[in-house]
């Protein structure tokens, strides 16, 4: 029954719609990932700043009545708590990793404590009549059988998340700024003494982090659920890093690998929808974290095997 529903759903391209869903905002958080990694300042705290966007999203597009300010809304907060990140982290010397599992634990704390004081709610918050993301629904695509379930009737977060990758492509390979970028990650006292500002490309890398990390939790709220669950990531952020070291630094890597997590969440979705189901929900739910183990495993024999054989 199980494997019936799976190719069932193959066969009706259902699965390759939950998968892009599943799978932006993981991509999305990877990339900020990515960028702040080549620069030498990692964010571990991709989490907390998707729980504060994702909140701030659907509050400021509910009283506003506009998804696209919501957006902009939880971006901005990211950014500022980026910049914030940058502030502890490259001028009071805080240890960046502390300051990420700082910055998870307030976004963590503080949406749940906001939602509390601005609504009356502790578990969710699901306004009424709020706005969504739109779909994008491609003329005369979208009529075509196949290619019309391909391409067309997605959210427009999930091709903006496809179109970042090209932009990051260019961003770190084809541009002054990413020659920067990778320099400074690499050695930034080199850098400097070369006349690079190397803290504020870190802070630049950071505020990118930042975006990135905002559109995936704007698209949680307002795109996937359209509402705001308490700490409704659900370990999203952490799964980017992970995709990060299997993508090995690159946007293409990034995609694939995105693409990997996103099926395994995609395959626990679609198996808990089978009714009566021989598998334990609790062994479904389990399926992206095993993943995830399995590519850090993987990540980890590939560069040990990588270093047995340099000279």
């Amino acid at each position: 029954m199980v494997w019936q529903t799976i190719w069932g759903q193959i066969v009706d391209l259902t699965l390759v719609a939950v998968l892009l869903r599943v799978m932006t905002p993981i991509l999305l958080a990877s990339l900020g990932g990515l960028i702040s990694d080549i620069g030498g300042v990692i964010n571990i705290g991709l989490e907390g700043l998707m729980l504060l966007s994702a909140f701030t999203s659907i509050a400021v597009g509910s009283s506003t009545g506009n998804w696209a300010v919501g957006v902009l809304a939880g971006v901005a907060t990211s950014v500022l708590v980026s910049y914030g990140m940058g502030f502890f982290s490259l001028k009071m010397k805080v240890d960046i990793i502390i300051t990420g599992f700082a910055v998870n634990i307030f976004g963590s704390g503080f949406t749940i404590f906001l939602m509390s004081k601005l609504y009356g709610m502790t578990g969710n918050y699901s306004p009424s009549g709020a706005p969504r993301i739109p779909t994008v629904n491609i003329p005369f695509i979208e009529d075509v059988p196949v290619l019309g379930k391909l391409l067309s009737g997605h959210s427009l977060m999930v091709w903006i998340a496809l179109f970042s990758v090209i932009f990051c492509i260019f961003l770190i390979y084809r541009t002054p700024y990413g020659v920067h970028l990778r320099s400074v990650g690499e050695a930034p006292y080199a850098a400097q003494s070369l006349g690079i500002p190397a803290k504020r490309i870190q802070y630049s890398a950071l505020a990118w982090s930042g975006v990135f990390a905002g559109l995936a939790g704007a698209f949680l709220s307002n795109g996937l659920t359209n509402m705001f669950v308490k700490d409704m990531t659900a370990g999203t952020g952490f799964l980017a890093l992970a995709v990060v070291l299997l993508g090995n630094r690159n946007p293409i890597g990034i995609l694939i690998g995105s693409l990997i997590f996103g099926l395994a969440s995609a395959l626990a979705t679609i198996v808990q929808t089978v009714p009566n189901s021989p598998i334990p929900s609790q062994f479904i739910q389990m399926i992206p974290y095993v993943v995830t183990i399995a590519v850090l495993v993987f990540f980890a024999l590939r560069n040990k095997r990588r270093l047995a054989t340099m000279p």
